[in-house]
Formats: structure tokens, C-alpha cells, sequence
């Protein structure tokens, strides 16, 4: 018989009589908040403030304005947003997951969906943005590799905290 645990966003198979099994987790709006709240510069929290915005880089995204950001203005904004909102918010996830997950250098460098429309953004992401290469990132990342956390998982995660942010309901 086998049972699932949950802890710390991650799920824990048990079976009785024999040992643990820790199974590839699923990414988590939990997981995300531990990864974004990491301490020390180049964190999450340190650029974009704990609450998503009045962090400690000021061209840093406000993440709890969705609406501001580069991403949402690339993928045609209000317009398409109304038009489409699964496909939108489809798009939206995927270019930041991306984002997080590549940092703003190869993101800017290798990003060519076509839905994506660099000319309406006002120009590239800045390179500030380390995403999941930002030390405190790496270092959360690599404690929690052997439970099967890829940079996959971490930037969906990482996405879907960023979620909980929106104070503008485009996620509601």
C-alpha cells in the first residue's frame, strides 16, 4: 500500500515495508513563495519587494501590476487579453517561466515565439533580471535538486507565486 504525504509543497511516497520514495514533485505556489523570498542581493524578493513591488532595483517589474509589465505589453495587452484570456494567460506563462528559469540575457537572446511582439515592449528585459541564476536561486535550487526539482518545476513555481501577487485581478 502506498501513501502520499505532502510536505513543503512536495509530495512523499510511502510504502509500508519498504522505503521512501520521494516522487518528481509538482510545481507549487508554495514552493514558488520559498523560492522567491530567498534572502541576499540578486533574490526575488530583493528586486521586486516581498509583496511584489518597491523592491531594492527600481527597473525591476512590479510584479503585483501585471498590467506594467513588458511580457504582458509584447503579447498584445488589454486587447488580447479581452480577446483571448486562456490563450493570453497560456503565453504569458509561457514566456515567463521562460524568463525566470534563463535569466534576462538569454531570454532577450533566444525568446521568438511569434505571438511575441518585441516591438511593444519598449525594449529588452534588463539585464538585472538573473532569474534562477541569481545566487540565492541557485543555492535553493541545488537543496532541493535531489527531491527531483528541475528549473522546470522551480520557474513554474516561481510563476505561479508570482500569481498571488496580482493586485490587479488578471489572474482571478
Amino acid at each position: 500500500m502506498l501513501r502520499n504525504y505532502k510536505i513543503l509543497g512536495f509530495t512523499l511516497a510511502l510504502g509500508l515495508g519498504t522505503q521512501a520514495l520521494a516522487q518528481a514533485p509538482a510545481a507549487s505556489a508554495v514552493m514558488g513563495k520559498g523560492l522567491y523570498e530567498q534572502t541576499g542581493s540578486n533574490s526575488c524578493s530583493y528586486c521586486h519587494g516581498i509583496d511584489g513591488n518597491g523592491g531594492k532595483i527600481a527597473a525591476a517589474a512590479k510584479l503585483s501590476e501585471p498590467k506594467t509589465w513588458k511580457s504582458w505589453k509584447a503579447l498584445g495587452g488589454d486587447a488580447a487579453f479581452a480577446k483571448d484570456k486562456a490563450g493570453f494567460l497560456k503565453n504569458l506563462e509561457d514566456s515567463l517561466t521562460e524568463m525566470i528559469q534563463k535569466g534576462a540575457i538569454a531570454f532577450n537572446a533566444g525568446y521568438k515565439k511569434t505571438h511575441y511582439d518585441w516591438k511593444k515592449t519598449g525594449g529588452t528585459i534588463n539585464a538585472q533580471m538573473l532569474g534562477l541564476g541569481g545566487a540565492p536561486s541557485t543555492a535553493w535550487l541545488n537543496k532541493f535538486k535531489e527531491r527531483g526539482v528541475t528549473k522546470e518545476i522551480a520557474a513554474r513555481s516561481a510563476f505561479l507565486h508570482v500569481q498571488t501577487l496580482d493586485k490587479q485581478g488578471v489572474f482571478k
